[in-house]
């Protein structure tokens, strides 16, 4: 586990102490001992290994065990044991933005209040807000954080859905008698969120891998040839069991979407051609379809790749043959937008530019936070310069690499970046992003983010809207002028790449294709394993419809460097 995963851990064991009515000596000490796990300056997983997290100031000897224990056995039993006897509806508040353990526990002594459903009602007829610490502001972020709840409720990131999907894909593979696995619906649309996962089967008797589906889980639905199974994460997984020979038609069906299927039939019968959810069907006879693009072909239509299949204007595109050339992994030059231990990730320099040097990639461009944020160590003048002088030693020793000078530069309120002009001059690149005073009206926020825009030494706004996926609504900005004053000023917009995050959203790329936008794929990586978050960010873009001559990434190192001097002209000229 990551220092940070383990500080997560600590908090949360705070938090259901004071849930719990525990002292507040008791209570402090996590919420202390998780400060100090996270500021350590090296991994506690070395530390534990090498048995020295006894010497940090600040650890007693039962922090030590309970620290070792998710070390070691990645989950901690105190933690399980509070999880298991404080009440489920304190914690699902504790998922409510600005409603921390304190909050609840006043809540709760004051108007008796264990759930969620009481709490909305108690807002509604205003009790919060008489309530010493609260107020009318508190009560509507407290009413907004539920509604943000229940339309999140039965929903998973899909970076969850996608795991889980390809677990039980690969575990079907191997039964001696299925020949293809494939997933569909949303997850091969690569949504942003699931609500469920379907799963297409080369195989007609369901009952022949029904055992593969048990082991999996549980096995709450039938009908026909199909079966629900209820995940490990709780997704339900529909698994429809068809003949090899109706395969590629019923995974056209159930990838869908149902707009994109309506549009493809209206088309479809004006060529005398029926498309059931199995077979293809022109003057009474079934048409044999191997795979799907022998259905579009059928059709007079160039092939849609299932991100583009929402019901939009794909399929009129497709008959003009007109869809956009979508970017391939091989297309990606280069990772922009990363972490190391100079602020709060959890590797040096050397390591994440190696790990990007393994995955292929020809640079890595290393934006740590900037000095405002204080919360990420963000890197003052002195640590600045410090950083810049050990990339220049490093690209010394890289004969087919190289590391990008970058920072993430916070967006102050009055929409000033982090730096004097001198030092932001020094960087290769400056990703200008928003980390705090999220609850400015729209008119002032987008403001804001306006001027940072014109900042002649922003080369990338950063997650835009700032939202956290079924944690956190989007702070309100108008998303169309920020699009508009990017292109006007040579400003790429993110495609923030962290599963958490995917932001900007897909729905706004293509208006932003329109007016000439590029855009940049940020895993915004905090260790080495998540460099593989640009794969997500290629999820995105491509569901955008965004070309590979509008990423940044698609630059090599040099082109990237000219653009931000002005010297590279704009991939949409």
């Amino acid at each position: 586990m990551t220092n940070k995963q383990i500080g997560k851990v600590l908090s949360q064991i705070g938090s259901l102490l004071i849930l719990q009515g525990e002292n507040t000596f008791k209570t402090r000490a996590y919420a202390n001992a998780a400060r100090r796990v996270e500021t350590l300056s090296e991994p506690v997983e070395d530390m534990v290994h090498e048995d020295r997290l006894g010497k940090v100031p600040g650890l007693g000897a039962s922090m030590v065990r309970h620290i070792t224990e998710l070390v070691r056995d990645g989950q901690s039993s105190y933690h399980q044991s509070l999880v298991n006897t404080v009440p489920a509806g304190f914690q699902e508040m504790l998922t409510i933005s600005g409603l921390g353990a304190k909050k609840i526990r006043t809540i709760h002594d004051h108007l008796g209040i264990d759930t969620v459903g009481e709490l909305e009602y108690a807002c509604m007829e205003n009790r919060l807000v008489k309530l010493n610490g609260f107020g009318a502001k508190t009560q509507e972020r407290v009413l907004k954080g539920i509604d943000l709840i229940k339309r999140s409720r039965g929903f998973h990131r899909l970076d969850r859905a996608l795991k889980e999907a390809k677990s039980l894909a690969d575990d079907l593979l191997r039964h001696p008698d299925v020949w293809r696995v494939e997933i569909a619906g949303d997850v091969r649309r690569r949504m942003e969120v699931i609500s469920e996962i379907d799963l297409v089967v080369s195989h007609p008797d369901r009952d022949r891998i029904r055992p593969i589906l048990d082991r999996f889980g549980q096995v709450q639905a039938e009908d026909g040839q199909d079966l629900t199974v209820i995940g490990p994460t709780g997704l339900p997984v529909r698994v429809h069991c068809v003949p090899d020979e109706t395969f590629a038609v019923t995974l056209y069906h159930w990838t869908g979407s149902d707009g994109h299927r309506t549009r493809i039939a209206r088309h479809a019968d004006d060529r005398g051609i029926t498309i059931t959810d199995r077979h293809v069907i022109h003057d009474r006879t079934v048409i044999p379809c191997p795979d799907e693009s022998a259905i579009y072909d059928l059709l007079g239509l160039q092939f849609v790749p299932p991100e583009l299949r929402e019901g939009g204007e794909e399929v009129a595109r497709a008959a003009e043959n007109t869809l956009p050339k979508l970017p391939v992994r091989s297309d990606i030059q280069g990772v922009i937008h990363n972490h190391t231990s100079y602020s709060d990730g959890m590797h040096s320099l050397r390591e994440m530019a190696e790990g990007a040097r393994a995955r292929g990639f020809g640079y890595i461009a290393v934006c740590d936070h900037s000095r405002t944020a204080a919360y990420a160590h963000g890197l003052s003048i002195e640590r600045v310069l410090e950083q810049q002088e050990e990339i220049d030693a490093l690209n010394a020793q890289f004969d087919d690499f190289r590391i990008l000078k970058g920072i993430e530069s916070d967006i102050l309120p009055d929409g000033s970046l982090d730096y004097p002009d001198e030092v932001l001059a020094s960087f290769d690149l400056v990703v200008a992003s928003v980390h705090s005073m999220f609850n400015m009206s729209e008119a002032d926020m987008t403001e804001r983010m306006v001027k940072a825009i014109r900042n002649p030494h922003t080369t990338i706004l950063g997650h835009p809207t700032g939202r956290l996926l079924l944690a956190r609504d989007g702070y309100p900005v108008d998303v169309v002028r920020l699009i508009d004053e990017a292109v006007a000023n040579d400003v790429a917009i993110e495609v923030n790449a962290n599963p958490h995050r995917l932001d900007l959203d897909w729905r706004h790329l293509e208006y932003g294709m329109n007016r000439g936008a590029r855009f940049s794929i940020g895993p915004d990586a905090h260790h080495v394993d998540e460099l593989d978050y640009v794969d997500y960010g290629l999820y995105m873009v491509r569901k955008g419809g965004v070309t590979p001559d509008r990423l940044l990434n698609t630059l090599t190192a040099e082109e990237l460097i000219r653009m931000k001097t002005g010297s590279l002209s704009t991939a949409a000229s």
